[in-house]
């Protein structure tokens, strides 16, 4: 932000009076401006041995592959968010099973939010926000061309918990090396990774 949404006025970074970061500070009128993180949903939605994922028709991530997801909406659940998103990208009416993982990324302010679904009705269509969609099974997943280290480490989890046999909650943090594209996984790691396992 560059002016005050209260008064016009220019800001600059201060730290305001009885807090303990930089905000962006209105002086003329005394008003602090807050940058939160966003939250963005998603599902994995499973059939049989395959997986739903979208190819993306805007950036950032042009043409690369990702599953449904995208930022949640004031008044929603964490889960309502998520099933939205899945229609709206994939024409896809789904039942949240469970969550899945939670996953910090700091260093852009977002966080994911992935629930582990499975379709109520058989049709799946490209959105607006979508070149196409498909049924994918594990051992063609283009890796190489998903579009965000996120829903890499998510898929890594689902099917890291498929060969266990057991399916856990996840969360942890992507933490980029600082160096490279951010958009390549092989930029981050997993750390301070928890996962609770849940009961059928």
């Amino acid at each position: 932000m560059k002016f005050c949404s209260a008064c016009g006025g220019r800001l600059e970074d201060k730290v305001p009076p009885g807090d303990d970061r930089v905000r962006r500070w209105c002086p003329a009128c005394e008003v602090a401006h807050y940058k939160n993180p966003l939250v963005v949903v998603g599902c994995l939605v499973e059939r049989g041995d395959e997986l739903l994922l979208c190819r993306r028709a805007i950036e950032p991530a042009y043409g690369k592959w990702t599953v449904p997801a995208g930022f949640l909406e004031l008044g929603e659940t964490l889960a309502d968010g998520a099933a939205r998103e899945t229609r709206e990208e994939a024409g896809a009416h789904v039942e949240v099973l469970a969550p899945h993982s939670h996953l910090d990324l700091t260093h852009i302010g977002q966080h994911y939010a992935m629930f582990r679904a499975r379709l109520t009705a058989p049709d799946i269509k490209a959105g607006v926000e979508s070149l196409e969609c498909a049924w994918v099974r594990r051992d063609d997943i283009p890796w190489d061309e998903l579009a965000f280290p996120a829903v890499h480490f998510a898929l890594r989890l689902l099917f890291d918990d498929q060969d266990a046999g057991v399916a856990h909650v996840h969360h942890g943090q992507i933490r980029w090396s600082g160096a490279g594209s951010r958009f390549s996984a092989t930029n981050y790691e997993l750390a301070d990774h928890l996962r609770t396992p849940v009961r059928p």
